[in-house]
């Protein structure tokens, strides 16, 4: 049933190596079987539990931007600047880097809420790495987030993957904190002001 939700809800699987797509349906068989029973639809699973999927999409739709964008970095970052990228690495890891949350959002008193202290990009990456994936994929999922924690990221691939993370979800500061501002939150960090007259 996994492997059939994955295919209709990433139709991009299709089309990678057969050995990572096996690798994608491990790992999120993997936090399956570690997480709450409450996510058996991957449409349903929200980016965070303060993010209801009715206005912000759910996990499976920021998969799909990730996927799309990487479509066209990937090309664009071997015609404009030689720079080689594995696309197939990019969306195995788009389906992936995530996975975890499955396994950070329980069901407390009826209400989804994310376990306190759980960091899913290293959870997700250990995980990735127990079912098998190549050490660029694990490096990546590991680095993708800004929320807790900043990890730099070592390569050129985890750092493209690593900017796709905030613009695949649409939090804008029209309507409240925006990705940007919800990220330096979650590090403390402060940003300076702009200057009045530019603002």
């Amino acid at each position: 049933m996994l492997d059939r939700q994955l295919e209709k809800a990433f139709p991009d699987l299709a089309r990678i190596d057969a050995r990572l797509r096996e690798l994608c349906a491990a790992q999120w068989r993997y936090a399956s079987e570690k997480g709450d029973r409450v996510h058996t639809d991957i449409e349903l699973i929200p980016i965070h539990p303060s993010l209801p999927v009715a206005t912000y999409g759910g996990l499976a739709s920021h998969i799909r931007g990730q996927i799309e964008l990487s479509r066209t970095l990937i090309p664009l970052y071997a015609r404009e600047w030689k720079i080689d990228l594995d696309l197939d690495h990019f969306i195995a890891c788009a389906v992936v880097h995530d996975s975890a949350k499955v396994i950070e959002f329980v069901n407390t008193g009826g209400t989804l809420v994310a376990t306190p202290g759980f960091d899913h990009a290293v959870e997700g990456a250990k995980i990735a790495r127990e079912v098998g994936f190549p050490h660029e994929v694990v490096h990546m999922i590991a680095v993708h987030t800004y929320l807790g924690p900043k990890r730099l990221p070592n390569t050129t691939a985890a750092q493209l993957f690593q900017f796709l993370d905030p613009i695949c979800v649409p939090v804008f500061p029209e309507k409240g904190k925006g990705a940007v501002e919800r990220h330096l939150d979650a590090n403390g960090w402060k940003p300076q002001p702009t200057p009045p007259d530019l603002a």
